[in-house]
């Protein structure tokens, strides 16, 4: 993989300043919140784990996603994340949560990989530029039969145009090659992964779209926060949908 430095799109004060900005303390999936509702039922449906299994996210501050594993289905989790701020916060939460688990923090592209049952990535691999070398690195950390979950905002469609509108600065940290769903099934052919499935979800949802900076913090839609019906979670395209998720797993040994 080249440099991770010159790969990377999006610097620590995205993450720490940005991303992270209001976090509150326990966080779980939010079912009022359209985005973290269905993704946490594509989970549960798609990347189930057995009691014990171990899984670790890239990524991971606040480290509701952990959270949820463990508390859904008795997972043993960990995470990786590289600045101090979302260390801290993920570490916090869990503790604040009664959850057992490892919060590495360290740069995933130089961490030790140990095999794990699941792979979690969420929101992390379209903020570099080389694909390849980001994908290659999750697959290290795949155990046999392991599953491999990847997801990504969809800024390819609809809500693509409205934010290259709205702050094109903002669109540009993101690797948009990310978001096209034939990606996953040549990286799989090229890793010996198996796609298992793979979908659009979130529905048309305004909440990814940022409005550019006020007093130095991105600004995000107000339309984000209003409470659409649920039946709106079931309007799925790839023009439309807010995330791109694909399941991959290695095949066993």
């Amino acid at each position: 993989m080249s440099d991770t430095t010159d790969s990377n799109l999006a610097d620590e004060e995205f993450w720490a300043e940005d991303y992270l900005a209001g976090v509150e303390l326990p966080a779980r999936p939010d079912p009022t919140i359209a985005f973290e509702r269905c993704l946490a039922a594509a989970l549960e449906r798609f990347a189930p784990v057995t009691a014990g299994a171990h899984v670790i996210e890239f990524g991971c501050a606040p480290a509701k996603w952990l959270v949820f594993y463990a508390e859904r289905f008795g997972a043993q989790v960990s995470g990786i994340e590289y600045t101090e701020h979302g260390v801290a916060l993920s570490r916090a939460n869990l503790a604040a949560t009664a959850i057992r688990g490892a919060i590495h923090h360290a740069d995933v592209f130089t961490l030790a990989p140990a095999e794990h049952d699941l792979v979690l990535s969420l929101g992390f691999i379209e903020h570099f530029t080389d694909l390849e070398g980001a994908f290659a690195r999750h697959v290290e950390f795949l155990a046999p039969r392991g599953l491999l979950v990847v997801g990504v905002p969809n800024y390819v469609g609809l809500l693509g145009a409205v934010q290259r509108w709205t702050d094109p600065a903002h669109l540009a940290l993101h690797n948009l090659a990310a978001m096209q769903p034939d990606l996953y099934a040549r990286l799989a052919e090229r890793h010996g992964l198996i796609v298992r499935s793979q979908r659009h979800l979130g529905g048309p949802d305004p909440v990814i779209i940022r409005l550019g900076r006020r007093r130095g913090r991105l600004v995000t839609s107000p339309l984000g926060i209003v409470r659409r019906p649920r039946a709106m979670d079931r309007v799925n395209h790839r023009w439309l949908s807010s995330y791109l998720l694909t399941v991959l797993q290695r095949p066993a040994r």
